[in-house]
């Protein structure tokens, strides 16, 4: 065999071998990503109502005398959320305790359109009413709030009012003034001294046409 052919051999089986021998390594296997863990919550996560909590901000400040950060938050809550119990009624009232009565005017109504069974606010637009000179309005507003709960002292306070200071109406005074009583302590005892005040001028009236 030529020296040629015989190099040319030998490279061949080198390189055969050479294959064989990278063939015989094992392939790595694929890298894998690791699967994403999937917390199970046992509990169901409480959801936030933010008008409810802003509600809640509102009536706290409103209580704590806090009037322009009720009236904000309160005015908020009107808006996004309508349609919760006497937003309109607390809205008046922190308007009211502003002094604001066109603004106050304005919410208790809302809150008798949106609750016509809403005594506070009907007791409220009374209040207004009077200062307005509307006594007939007011009246009315009282009564509207007493039919709708006849056990709602304020009402037929604010009526006794009505009837003795603007309406000169004693009798009527009287008898509104002494539901009240009825209905409370009176614990200042004030509207026991105009009881007896009523009672007094009553009585005196009644001697003069006596007499």
């Amino acid at each position: 065999m030529p020296m040629s052919n015989y190099l040319k051999n030998l490279l061949v089986a080198f390189l055969v071998l050479a294959i064989n021998a990278c063939q015989s390594v094992p392939k790595p296997e694929p890298q894998t990503l690791p699967e994403l863990a999937i917390e199970v919550v046992s509990e169901p996560v409480e959801v936030v109502d933010v008008n409810q909590q802003n509600y809640e901000a509102g009536l706290a400040a409103l209580k704590m005398g806090e009037i322009r950060f009720a009236i904000k938050m309160l005015e908020q809550v009107s808006t996004s959320a309508p349609d919760l119990d006497h937003v309109f009624t607390n809205l008046g009232l922190a308007y009211f305790k502003q002094e604001n009565h066109d603004k106050a005017e304005q919410a208790f109504l809302l809150a008798i359109k949106s609750n016509p069974d809403d005594a506070v606010a009907y007791n409220h637009l009374g209040i207004i009413k009077r200062f307005q000179g509307e006594f007939d309005s007011a009246r009315q507003t009282y009564q509207k709030a007493i039919q709708i709960n006849n056990k709602y002292a304020s009402a037929y306070l604010n009526l006794g009012i009505l009837y003795d200071i603007y309406l000169q109406d004693l009798d009527k005074a009287l008898k509104q003034y002494k539901k009240y009583q009825s209905l409370t302590s009176d614990e200042s005892n004030s509207v026991g001294k105009w009881i007896v005040d009523i009672q007094r001028q009553l009585k005196t009236v009644k001697a003069k046409s006596q007499g």
